[in-house]
């Protein structure tokens, strides 16, 4: 039974993150460690799968360009890669599932309401360097970086649903395979690599299910993310306190 709930889990999730490019780690981190896993075994269980997901979604957008790639790269990755290392040697000192929660209800309350900030797109270009800082920083801390790397690509691509997701896809991706060459070289529980059968899963949902990517409008795109985040948010704080 407990492994049939972790297969519905992930396959769910899968199929989310299918479509809207975010939903493994933004979900499946506060679920999992509700469940009682630990951060790092949270992590060992789901990158693999998100990082495929990501894999797939950068082939099928091959020819989709992306200007901000470089700077992502200069000031995001090497702080989550500190953050990580923090985590992994202090994290018992850190109630990490009530801070993952939060960060997920301010970030979801943000989006549903980034229209009505007039000023929060041009916040974010123009202090665009120091967000991703805070992007690197949070992931590698709490594993809930994904919200506000949801929130920064829709500004940066004016709510264009194929480029935001494409630039979701690339940030989780090189995100993932550091997190988790990181967590193999430096993380202090014994590796267990039985479950990594669960990469077949993105295989056999995410081609069929672009044919409904292609289908939705931007609006509708952005609104299920936000929705979504704000509802495990809310679950996620109520089962931590």
């Amino acid at each position: 039974m407990e492994l049939f709930f972790e297969i519905s889990i992930l396959f769910s999730l899968v199929i989310f993150q299918s479509l809207f490019g975010v939903g493994l780690l933004l979900f499946g981190t506060p679920i999992f460690l509700l469940l009682g896993n630990n951060f790092e075994s949270t992590l060992i269980l789901i990158l693999p799968v998100s990082i495929t997901i990501s894999l797939l979604q950068l082939v099928y957008h091959k020819n989709s360009r992306n200007y901000h790639i470089l700077e992502f790269n200069y000031y995001c990755l090497p702080f989550l890669f500190v953050f990580l290392m923090i985590n992994i040697y202090l994290g018992e000192l850190i109630n990490i599932k009530l801070y993952v929660s939060i960060l997920l209800i301010i970030s979801s309350i943000v989006l549903l309401y980034k229209n009505r900030i007039s000023k929060l797109t041009n916040i974010l270009l123009v202090y665009r360097k120091l967000i991703l800082i805070s992007i690197g920083s949070i992931h590698g801390a709490t594993n809930m970086g994904g919200a506000f790397l949801s929130i920064f690509s829709s500004s940066i691509h004016n709510e264009n649903r194929l480029h935001t997701r494409n630039y979701i896809a690339y940030g989780y991706f090189v995100m993932g395979v550091i997190q988790y060459i990181t967590i193999l070289i430096f993380g202090t529980l014994n590796k267990d690599f039985s479950k990594l059968y669960y990469i077949i899963m993105p295989f056999i949902v995410f081609y069929p299910l672009q044919i409904f990517f292609n289908k939705m409008n931007d609006k509708f795109f952005i609104t299920i993310i936000n929705c979504a985040a704000l509802f495990f948010g809310i679950i996620a704080l109520i089962m931590s306190i």
